[in-house]
């Protein structure tokens, strides 16, 4: 049984009349007669009582008629569905990121994209960088957003991924407000030489902590780390508290901490790129419709 013979019947049985159910469904009377016969046979079941005069449904028939309308309905329901889906209207994304991306345009892009498609549901995941690699590798996430050095962002690739760049900002230097730098327009990094530092530890992101570091030494001297804190806000705080400096994205500036400064650096600058990264297998179009949208300027 075919959905073309549920809806054969259900004209015959709307109709009560198979020449104008033949009309109504644009086929010849004959191969509909044909097919609600085979419809019956294949059932084993009369669904209409039918003489040169009159067509009646059965008890059957009636019964059937109401299971034929439901579907009907459901099959084009998942008709719809299938339809919307396959232009990113509905679905479901599961995204990781990094806390310090929610202060930048991150927010604002989600939003926009939460307008365009309201039946997509988004599950949020706060990761660090590792873990983002490790999730989407195992299927947990669907897309990764994290930040990576500048001078490696092209040439730094994870195999069974894909990534782009959405975004390029530089670091500047969060400082107690106290701070006899804190009056500076702007600090170069060599000025920073003998501070105390507070900075992310390198497991959550092995190439971005490097290239600072390395940005330090080529400044002229090691930095010296007395603290470490996995969220870059929590660094800002830190600095606020007067437990060392940091370096921090320029957009973490709309995090305003009592007692702490922001100040950028002189040339040449230090700078993060926010990244995405995705399965190179995942051709969702939920997932290619939300990275339309962050690419958006």
């Amino acid at each position: 049984m075919e959905l073309r013979h549920l809806r054969y019947f259900i004209a015959v049985a709307e109709e009560l009349h198979f020449g104008r159910a033949a009309r109504r469904l644009h086929i010849a009377q004959p191969p509909l007669s044909q097919q609600i016969r085979a419809l019956e046979d294949e059932l084993g079941v009369r669904l209409l009582d039918r003489n040169q005069r009159s067509v009646a449904l059965t008890h059957a028939g009636a019964l059937f008629l109401e299971e034929a309308y439901k579907t009907v309905a459901q099959a084009e329901q998942a008709i719809r569905v299938a339809q919307r889906a396959s232009r990113g209207e509905i679905g479901r994304l599961r995204i990781g990121f990094v806390s310090s991306i929610a202060y930048g345009p991150f927010p604002v892009r989600l939003r926009a994209f939460r307008e365009r498609f309201p039946h997509v549901a988004l599950e949020l995941h706060e990761l660090t960088t590792t873990s983002q690699t490790e999730a989407l590798l195992k299927g947990t996430v669907d897309l990764g957003l994290f930040r990576q050095e500048a001078e490696s962002a092209h040439a730094q690739r994870v195999e069974g991924l894909r990534m782009d760049l959405l975004r390029t900002e530089p670091f500047v230097v969060a400082l107690p407000e106290s701070h006899p730098l804190a009056d500076r327009a702007r600090i170069a990094l060599a000025e920073l030489h003998a501070e105390d530092f507070v900075l992310f530890p390198r497991t959550s992101n092995p190439g971005l902590h490097d290239y600072l570091v390395r940005g330090c030494r080529q400044a002229g001297f090691e930095p010296r780390i007395v603290q470490e804190a996995d969220l870059m806000q929590t660094l800002v705080s830190l600095a606020a508290a007067g437990l060392g400096v940091t370096l921090t994205p320029y957009s973490l500036q709309s995090l305003q901490r009592l007692g702490a400064v922001y100040r950028p650096l002189a040339e040449p600058a230090l700078e993060s790129r926010i990244m995405a990264a995705w399965r190179e297998d995942d051709a969702s179009p939920v997932l290619a419709a939300l990275l339309e949208t962050l690419r958006e300027r």
